[in-house]
């Protein structure tokens, strides 16, 4: 009996071979299609301070690393770079021999100086293959605002300037109700949530947000975003007023007449003067105490806002974009520092106590509130049940309506 060959057997080794070749290619077209950037540390000059450039070069890269079209590859600072490869002068050629050393194809450099009130920031994009200064872009900056939330927030502006690439802005949008759909331009982007409803990549110009929920009216929002703006913004929905028909009548209530006691009703009845008085002297005691908890109450509510309000910089969150994590805005972030980590856990604890001491005064502005009302009953509106021996005293007339609520009073002597 005689075997019969397959034919298969070299078509299979020809077909996984044709697939190897394929993801090969298609692999080299997706890396030369990301250019590989790498972005040098600043270097500071003439007094500017070395955290400022560390601070700005961070900007810049995680910049670089979130823009389409850009890898970012592990960088050196200027300083080292220069002294390694001999570039004094910056020359390109000799910047070009360190980009290839790191294996980029695009470097960006620069440096930071120190200007009267001000910093002066120059960049450069250098073509590593060409061995050429593609861009250049200089920013001043105030010293009072050099902060890395301005840094991040200026740097979609730098990389745009530098390569033509990022430069749609961002937005940060936020509402005074959860659950409410944001759309912007007609085109639904987010559910709003105890975090802003963050958009990437919006081009320039002029754009209208609208934020909708049922129950409440819509809010719209127009505004103008710059090239690489980062733009916050907060929206406020108010809630729908319905009305069903025409409105009732005003109820009809019988006044309730506190009477002027007679000189003989004084004379007979000096207990229930007294304890009167003393419900009187009560009920504003009572007021008192509720206008002093109440404030003391919402200035540690402020507190504990303000609070929260500071360490939303310091706030790191997972994300893919960086194993550091990243911000509040989906920025990656670096991690904090042990300086940073302590300011962190004292504005917490601060913030325990003064949430603790709202606790205890809000709870207590209120109890004194229900005491003052039982006080001003007692000591001002309660009367004697049988009937008026005069005309003289305070009427009291208590009104209510579908809109609206309320007491009229009237004085006789």
């Amino acid at each position: 009996m005689s075997l019969r060959r397959s034919s298969r057997g070299p078509a299979l080794v020809t077909f996984l071979a044709s697939l190897t070749l394929l993801a090969a290619t298609g692999g080299r077209a997706r890396a030369e299609a990301d250019a590989a950037t790498a972005v040098l540390g600043l270097e500071a000059l003439d007094g500017a301070p070395d955290n400022v450039a560390a601070e700005i070069t961070d900007a810049l890269r995680q910049r670089v690393a979130s823009t389409k079209g850009y890898q970012l590859v592990q960088g050196k600072d200027l300083v080292e770079v220069k002294l390694v490869f001999s570039c004094p002068d910056e020359g390109a050629a000799c910047m070009a021999q360190a980009g290839k050393s790191m294996g980029a194809t695009k470097l960006i450099y620069g440096n930071v100086k120190r200007s009267g009130a001000d910093y002066q920031i120059a960049l450069k994009l250098l073509d590593v293959n060409k061995a050429a200064v593609e861009a250049w872009a200089t920013e001043a900056i105030a010293r009072r605002k050099a902060e890395p939330t301005v840094f991040r927030s200026l740097a979609p502006s730098w990389l745009s300037r530098l390569t033509g690439k990022g430069a749609g802005g961002s937005l940060q949008i936020r509402a005074n109700v959860q659950g409410a759909t944001v759309s912007l331009d007609g085109t639904k982007v987010g559910v709003t949530g105890t975090q802003p409803v963050a958009v990437a990549d919006v081009t320039p110009g002029r754009h209208e947000v609208a934020v909708e929920k049922t129950g409440y009216t819509t809010a719209k929002q127009e505004f103008s975003l710059a090239a690489g703006q980062s733009l916050p913004l907060s929206i406020s929905l108010s809630a729908m007023s319905v009305e069903v028909g025409s409105p009732p009548p005003p109820a009809e209530t019988p006044p309730v007449i506190v009477r002027k006691p007679s000189s003989d009703e004084e004379s007979q009845a000096p207990e229930t003067a007294a304890g009167s008085s003393t419900m009187r002297a009560g009920f504003w005691v009572a007021v008192a105490v509720t206008a002093g908890a109440a404030a003391t109450g919402l200035y540690f509510a402020k507190s504990v806002h303000d609070i929260n309000a500071s360490l939303d910089n310091y706030r790191r969150f997972p994300c893919a974009k960086s194993p550091t994590g990243c911000n509040n805005s989906g920025d990656p972030a670096p991690a904090l520092t042990p300086n940073q980590t302590a300011f962190v856990q004292n504005q917490m604890n601060m913030g325990k106590r003064d949430q603790l001491l709202e606790e205890i005064f809000l709870p207590l502005a209120g109890g004194a509130a229900i005491v003052g009302g039982v006080f001003l009953y007692l000591g001002y509106l309660d009367s004697p049940s049988e009937p008026a021996k005069s005309a003289h005293g305070l009427r009291i007339f208590p009104t209510a309506s579908a809109s609206a609520g309320g007491i009229v009073t009237e004085f006789d002597f």
